[in-house]
């Protein structure tokens, strides 16, 4: 089990946790919803074509981008990935179904 983090931030302060509110403030204006309250370390999906593992603090795969944060937006709704990417491209959704999520603990 992984305690849960934002990539680049201290989990001990106060940063982190900011970063993970701005984040999902963000990903609202992406989604057109709110997030979820669920905290995701992890997806296994298809992914730009290809099966894959998209991890929080690991490169977002085929990109040098690293992850930040994972949020669910619901059922009918796709998962956005945040990264430390520049621009537009900092968030990209991933369309259900997912094969799995793995949650922080």
């Amino acid at each position: 089990m992984t305690t849960f983090f934002v990539a680049g931030f201290d989990p001990q302060g106060g940063a982190a946790e900011a970063a993970y509110h701005a984040l999902c403030e963000s990903s609202e204006a992406v989604a057109g919803c709110p997030a979820k309250p669920r905290r995701i370390f992890s997806l296994s999906c298809r992914f730009d074509g290809l099966d894959c593992e998209i991890e929080v603090g690991r490169p977002l795969p085929q990109r040098s981008d690293i992850v930040l944060a994972i949020l669910d937006h619901g059922r009918e709704n796709d998962y956005v990935v945040h990264t430390d990417g520049p621009g537009d491209g900092a968030s990209v959704r991933v369309r259900r179904p997912v094969y799995a999520v793995t949650e922080f603990s």
